[in-house]
């Protein structure tokens, strides 16, 4: 195991796990998608879920990762590309945008990485979010509920996937 996965293993003790109950779709009003950028830095399959969402009533920010020594991306308010030069040696992001990141406060958070990039999974893990979702990994303290894929390397099909249980599976609560 690479340092910067015992690392990452590290904050996940740490940050300590709190339980959450299953959304439903009526009552999600924010959601962070999370994703991993295209070189091009267009995303524009990302951007078409969330203007999906949007069209739902859902407040959507997009959160992704490059995996380039810098971003092209400006940094909005609600869509940001993070790259190299945003996070430290461990690939870890860096404070300022973790500190970003904490100031904002989720209904949900849907992973769309369908690789396992550190900084997206230092993300999902520092997210205030009531509930989280992903991918199917061998981290299940990432996510609340994790959807498998299997072969699939859709980004769409997974958040279509996810989207359907979210859809139809109600809470007791």
């Amino acid at each position: 195991m690479k340092l910067s996965e015992r690392i990452f293993n590290h904050y996940c003790r740490k940050h300590a796990a709190k339980s959450h109950s299953f959304p439903t779709w009526e009552n999600v009003q924010t959601v962070l998608l999370l994703f991993e950028s295209d070189i091009t830095e267009k995303n524009l399959q990302v951007k078409q879920l969330a203007k999906e969402l949007q069209q739902q009533g859902k407040d959507v920010t997009a959160w992704g990762y490059v995996d380039n020594k810098n971003a092209l991306s400006a940094i909005l308010r609600d869509y940001r590309v993070l790259s190299r030069r945003d996070t430290n040696i461990f690939h870890k992001p860096k404070e300022l945008h973790l500190k970003d990141l904490r100031r904002m406060h989720f209904d949900l958070v849907i992973d769309l990485s369908l690789n396992d990039i550190l900084p997206l999974r230092y993300l999902m893990l520092y997210a205030d979010a009531g509930f989280k979702a992903g991918r199917q990994t061998q981290e299940p303290y990432l996510a609340d509920f994790m959807v498998m894929n299997g072969d699939n390397d859709d980004p769409a099909y997974l958040f279509d996937q996810i989207l359907y249980y979210l859809k139809n599976i109600k809470s007791n609560d």
